[in-house]
């Protein structure tokens, strides 16, 4: 594929203050061939509102409004008016590094397995820090999320596995997500660089949604998915392979855990 397309997909619910900069950066890219796919999720700030007006005249910007239904039905909303060979989802306040997109579709070009490609992360704003997520394949998406919702990922893996469970609307539907792309035995690879700026901000998902609800969350994910936890779960502790966090725990303990929440044995 000489010059692929990309259909870069941001969800924006009262964004205005952040989206010219995430649109600057993004004009910023050293890979041009791009459109942008904006998904006004039911934004009430008229700010908001009057910026993304300014954008209809914009050959590169398409603007789609709908009545607000959270992040995964406005990420599959953009999927759906995608014209590109890959989808670069990002937040409406974060930014790639100018090199990322060029970077990611050399990685696409040598890896034919790797359906999602992200990096390590910067976080800037009301927290700073960084994160390196490590990607992988499905054994690294069992315990937790090791990619973020901003990467780039092949179309026709996005529109394989459905896309985003719109069901869910607190947080982890990028978690579930990447764990029905690794099912699919595809890959995700995290380039071992900084490319990718998460802002920190005071209506953080996470903060507000996810981490409230994350046993509620969790427990949607494992009932799910409950056939392929067991069964991986089945292999590791076949292998006798043991998994190390801070407070050493074996798999064998895990798995009794899983095994009683997906039973509904919780003595």
């Amino acid at each position: 594929m000489t010059n692929p397309h990309i259909s870069v997909v941001i969800p924006c619910y009262n964004d205005g203050k952040y989206l010219p900069e995430t649109i600057a950066r993004l004009k910023q890219q050293t890979f041009t061939n791009f459109e942008i796919i904006i998904v006004n999720d039911g934004s009430t700030d008229e700010a908001t509102i009057a910026y993304l007006n300014t954008l209809e005249t914009d050959p590169q910007i398409q603007v789609i409004h709908q009545a607000n239904a959270r992040m995964s039905a406005a990420r599959n909303t953009g999927a759906k008016h995608a014209k590109g060979e890959y989808i670069a989802a990002l937040d409406a306040d974060d930014y790639f590094d100018n090199t990322f997109f060029a970077k990611a579709l050399a990685v696409f070009e040598n890896e034919p397995q790797t359906a999602v490609v992200t990096s390590y992360i910067r976080f800037f704003g009301n927290k700073t820090g960084s994160s390196k997520p490590r990607g992988g394949s499905a054994a690294n998406f069992l315990f937790s999320n090791q990619c973020p919702a901003c990467a780039m990922v092949k179309k026709t893996v996005w529109d394989e596995v459905g896309g985003y469970d719109e069901a869910m609307k607190m947080g982890y539907e990028d978690w579930e997500f990447y764990i029905r792309i690794a099912q699919k035995n595809w890959n995700v690879h995290v380039i071992p660089e900084h490319l990718l700026y998460y802002r920190q901000t005071n209506k953080s998902t996470l903060a507000n949604d996810t981490i409230p609800n994350r046993a509620a969350l969790i427990g949607y994910i494992v009932d799910k998915h409950k056939d392929w936890y067991l069964a991986n779960l089945k292999t590791l502790i076949d292998q006798k392979e043991v998994i190390y966090t801070e407070n050493r725990v074996s798999f064998q303990y895990i798995w009794k855990f899983i095994k009683n929440r997906i039973t509904k044995n919780y003595k």
